[in-house]
């Protein structure tokens, strides 16, 4: 944890946690009184999707002739992100809802065949709405991915809020969704604890004011 210039940890740098060890953490600041909702990423924190969509995304810049370009690949950057990044390698992409479409037309058949929850997040969302805990899921991802996302996988958090990415907001790393989230689930943004798998994600809840943990999914 980092620490404040006096010292003292500062309360607002993110934690790591492993994914293993969430739920204990999170319950026990429920019980405290400490938190009164909890925000939750999507992609690779409640769902593991990532490899299915760098699969499909590779397929499909294949197919496009996709010159590689600097920074296109950053973790936890909106699809919409990346693809402008790669515009100055491959100034003749096609427009961004153009590849969109198809990028989404086959990652729903992907997900449709082999997307999974990840089990101890899901199961501590899980627990959190049956103890009547504010939850809300916040991705990058558009509204519709989203929410396709949740049914595929994960459908017994379908009643939770969603908050996807939409033209109206700017994605993480800007606090606009975390914002949004907040109100949404009427909690102040500094009693919400946000659960990430990215520094991008991490640092979009940290700018909404929200305290943040980073999950470490790796095996032990």
């Amino acid at each position: 944890m980092d620490v404040d210039t006096d010292g003292a940890p500062d309360p607002m740098a993110p934690e790591r946690i492993h994914v293993e060890d969430l739920g204990a953490a999170v319950i026990g600041r429920v019980r405290q009184q400490d938190i009164d909702a909890v925000m939750f990423d999507c992609d690779g924190t409640l769902v593991d999707s990532e490899p299915i969509g760098h699969r499909v995304w590779g397929a499909l810049a294949d197919d496009l002739g996709v010159v590689a370009a600097p920074g296109a690949d950053a973790e936890g950057l909106s699809f919409e992100q990346r693809l402008e990044a790669l515009r100055t390698t491959n100034p003749a992409l096609p427009p961004t809802e153009v590849v969109y479409a198809e990028y989404w037309r086959r990652l729903r058949t992907a997900f449709d065949e082999s997307l999974q929850p990840i089990e101890p997040t899901y199961r501590l969302a899980r627990e959190l709405v049956r103890a009547n805990i504010p939850v809300a899921i916040v991705s990058n991802s558009a509204q519709e991915r989203l929410q396709y996302t949740v049914s595929c996988a994960l459908p017994l958090l379908a009643g939770v809020t969603l908050v996807g990415w939409t033209t109206r907001d700017r994605p993480k790393p800007h606090p606009d969704l975390y914002r949004r989230a907040a109100s949404l689930v009427a909690a102040p943004a500094d009693r919400c604890l946000a659960i990430e798998d990215s520094t991008v994600g991490a640092l979009a809840a940290s700018r909404a004011g929200m305290r943040t943990i980073i999950l470490d999914v790796a095996i032990r």
